[in-house]
């Protein structure tokens, strides 16, 4: 599993198959009409407090800039564990699970313009219309097509309208033009559904936002899907120095493989003592901390020489990068980082960062009470970056086809990260492993054979 370009298949999975763009896929020839309400097809759906099922779903008719696509792989994000594992999360609507996928448009509604039928397409977690403010700004990551307007159904169960417009975990896709982008290679479908969230939201962090320099010193905190695909990200960026702080060894492991130079496991440092705050630094209120991994991140990272006017005097890495967030489920084998809420780390990122350096953090599920305390003065006057925000700032339409083409090239292995792929029946089993951590990420290929 730990090698580049290694995939451990599930033992009821062909990985050779599910990792080619059609091959024992079934479903029906490219249907060039939009005539397609009434079809019938199975997805992974939740509804109520329940957690999801498979169950048969019923088509509605496509209009406007719609369109249908057979789905050939959906990455499982692990930000959607607890609305699959827990019991009890509830839902507003019936909804199909999943942030995205890649598959082949069958069908397209009647405006639609920049996808055909027969393309293979990316289902991206982000629409982008190109048109609207955010996006003629170069953040399509933020896309106002969608925002505050109320999903419209893509089909129904049981009298219930079902919605979904990225989710992926079913034999169809529908959704709307602006969240498609055409994809002209020969990478396989499963790597490249790693796009959907989680490897283009690590790339973005690198490339996007906040680009990484040549020779600059990278750290990297969390080495799931996200923090390895910002390991391969730096990498081509030319960082020298790539740091990734991971509590489990296997992942550690990898990240070397993919790119990093070193690793720590966070769970050697978990020192930290309480500093009293002094008329300069804080005040009243303010928890400060003398961190024992922020010293030993200080330490790896220091410059070489000490001679300010012949270029040092940097203290801390040039570029930090989040990628951790709190626990939705606790793992049953594999150890959890000093901080399982995840704020620790945040703090701890903005302790280490230089004076000058960048710091993009991207992860959810902090508890909801939780606050990070920052020293006024620093936040107000001083001259440290932060860039929030998931995806990175990817801009989906423009980034995924270059993200596509660096894995033609070999500068980047997704392929190292689908563990093991699952059939749509199987798609419970697939989260269930993705919490667990027991690999870097599952795949669901809902129409293998």
């Amino acid at each position: 599993m730990l090698g580049a370009g290694t995939l451990a298949a599930h033992p009821s999975t062909d990985a050779r198959g599910a990792l080619s763009n059609v091959e024992g896929q079934q479903g029906a020839p490219a249907i060039a009409t939009n005539a397609q309400g009434g079809r019938r097809y199975r997805a992974f759906v939740k509804w109520g407090p329940a957690r999801p099922e498979v169950v048969e779903i019923v088509a509605r008719p496509l209009t406007g800039n719609m369109v249908l696509m057979r789905v050939e792989a959906a990455q499982t994000c692990y930000t959607s564990v607890d609305q699959v594992l827990i019991e009890g999360t509830p839902a507003n609507n019936a909804t199909v699970v999943g942030h995205g996928g890649v598959g082949i448009i069958e069908a397209v509604g009647p405006q639609c313009m920049s996808v055909r039928v027969g393309d293979r397409v990316i289902l991206n977690l982000h629409d982008a219309c190109g048109r609207c403010y955010n996006c003629l700004r170069g953040r399509s990551d933020k896309c106002a097509a969608q925002q505050g307007q109320q999903q419209q159904p893509i089909a129904d169960f049981q009298g219930r309208p079902v919605v979904g417009r990225t989710g992926a975990m079913a034999e169809l896709a529908i959704t709307t033009e602006e969240y498609v982008t055409p994809i002209f290679a020969t990478v396989s479908s499963a790597e490249i559904s790693m796009l959907t969230c989680v490897a283009g939201c690590g790339l973005g962090m690198t490339m996007t936002n906040v680009p990484v320099e040549v020779a600059s010193d990278v750290v990297i905190f969390g080495a799931g899907p996200v923090g390895l695909s910002a390991v391969m990200g730096a990498k081509v960026k030319g960082a020298s120095r790539i740091i990734v702080v991971e509590p489990i060894p296997y992942r550690r492991e990898l990240a070397l493989k993919l790119g990093a130079t070193d690793v720590v496991d966070p769970n050697q440092y978990r020192e930290r003592k309480p500093v009293k705050p002094t008329a300069n630094f804080g005040g009243p209120g303010t928890t400060l901390f003398e961190d024992a991994l922020v010293t030993h991140l200080r330490d790896m990272t220091r410059m070489s020489f000490s001679r300010p006017w012949a270029g040092s005097g940097r203290v801390g890495p040039d570029h930090i990068l989040e990628a951790v967030g709190g626990d939705r489920i606790r793992p049953r084998v594999h150890p959890q980082g000093p901080d399982p809420t995840g704020v620790t780390v945040l703090h701890q990122c903005w302790e280490l960062c230089s004076e000058i350096g960048s710091i993009v953090t991207s992860s959810v599920g902090h508890p909801s009470n939780a606050v990070v305390q920052l020293p006024a003065a620093q936040w107000a006057d001083g001259s440290k970056h932060h860039w929030p925000g998931t995806g990175g700032g990817t801009n989906d339409r423009r980034d995924s086809p270059r993200h596509v083409r660096l894995m033609e090239t070999g500068q980047i292995n997704m392929k190292a990260l689908v563990g093991r792929t699952y059939p749509l029946a199987q798609a419970r089993e697939a989260y269930q492993v993705a919490a667990d951590r027991d690999v870097p990420a599952t795949v669901v290929v809902p129409n293998l054979t």
